[in-house]
Order: C-alpha cells, then sequence, then structure tokens
C-alpha cells in the first residue's frame, strides 16, 4: 500500500473509532457503519488487482468520512444540520439529501475510473455511464435500504430510512444522487484525466 493509501487508511479508521464512542442511535449506528466498513474492506481486498488514481482514493475517503459522520449521529440528527435549519428556513435536517449529493459528487470519479480501464469508453459516452452507474447504484441502494428497515426493529428502521416524514423520499435521494454525479463529472473530469495519463 502506498504512503497516501495507508495515511487515508488510518484516517479512517480513526473516524471510525470516534463514531463508535456513544452514537446517538446504537442500532441505527451498527446498520450504517456496515456501509462505509464494508466498502473498505473491499477496497482492501481488491488493492492489488485494482489500483486507483490518488483523486480517486481521496474522493472515496471523503464519501467515508461523510458516511462515518451519519452513522454516528443517525442522518436526521447530525448537529450542523440541525443549526442550518433556521438559516435556511428548512423544514428538515438536510444531511441526509446532502450525503446522496456526496454520493453521485465523489463516487462518479472512481466509477469513471473503472469503465476506463475495463472499457473502450471515452469522452461523453464514458461521463454518460459513469453518472448512469451511479443512478442504477442509487436506485438499489434504495430497495436494499427498504429490505434492511423491514427486518430492523421499528425505531432502528426510522432512524435508518431517515425519511423523516417525506412520502417521496427515496425519490429526492435518488434525483440527489444523479445531480451530484453529474456535479462530479463536470467538475474532476479533467483533472482525473490527468491524473489517469499521469498514472497518479
Amino acid at each position: 500500500m502506498s504512503r497516501r493509501g495507508t495515511l487515508l487508511s488510518a484516517l479512517f479508521l480513526a473516524a471510525v473509532a470516534w463514531s463508535a464512542i456513544a452514537p446517538l442511535n446504537p442500532a441505527d449506528y451498527l446498520l450504517e457503519i456496515a456501509t462505509p466498513v464494508g466498502g473498505f474492506l473491499l477496497l482492501l481486498a481488491t488493492r492489488r488487482r485494482l489500483r486507483f488514481t490518488g483523486l480517486s482514493d481521496t474522493l472515496m475517503f471523503l464519501e467515508g468520512l461523510v458516511l462515518v459522520v451519519g452513522a454516528h449521529y443517525t442522518h436526521e440528527h447530525v448537529p450542523l444540520f440541525d443549526r442550518l435549519k433556521p438559516v435556511f428556513a428548512w423544514q428538515r435536517n438536510n444531511y441526509d439529501r446532502f450525503a446522496h449529493v456526496c454520493v453521485g459528487l465523489l463516487l462518479v470519479v472512481p466509477v469513471r475510473e473503472i469503465l476506463q480501464r475495463r472499457t473502450p469508453l471515452r469522452g461523453a459516452w464514458l461521463n454518460a455511464l459513469s453518472a448512469t452507474v451511479i443512478l442504477a447504484f442509487a436506485a438499489f441502494y434504495e430497495i436494499t435500504e427498504w429490505w434492511i428497515a423491514v427486518s430492523a426493529s421499528s425505531g432502528a428502521a426510522e432512524a435508518y430510512l431517515g425519511s423523516q416524514g417525506d412520502p417521496w423520499d427515496a425519490q429526492k435521494d435518488m434525483l440527489c444522487d444523479g445531480l451530484g454525479a453529474i456535479a462530479g463529472v463536470l467538475a474532476f473530469s479533467r483533472p482525473h484525466d490527468r491524473a489517469l495519463e499521469a498514472g497518479a
């Protein structure tokens, strides 16, 4: 593992350790923390076969932090976003929406990298399919979220879904994932291409 990878891994594990100290909802915490920890273990297991650029590594690390914070507080009770509610006249804690934007914004580049290395796609087709993969993942995640919530206790299920009474929460979450992916392609495709060319 590179020095960068070692540093990011250590910081991520430190964040997970912090998140495990008196989480707001312990039952929900176990459901929420499984996603970032599972992703980290998957990256660790495949690191020799699939090496990412520094840009992708950094973006995945940031996404991990977003999920770890949401696991500690639950996505509907992150304190900063509670304080922002009166500032922006929000009716709800919007950390969940922010987290879904981050899914698209921060993970579209690693998806793009895998597609660029494993397929002949380039240019607009590469960018479009990268964003489409994020949308497909978002739909799959919302379905699995429902399955997990059905099998969990009522309190944990409500915290895990984080819908806060919005009947269209799942659809809005998927929209946020998609908008984040489009923003990620627009913001990062050029620096990502340069990183791929440099092999960094």
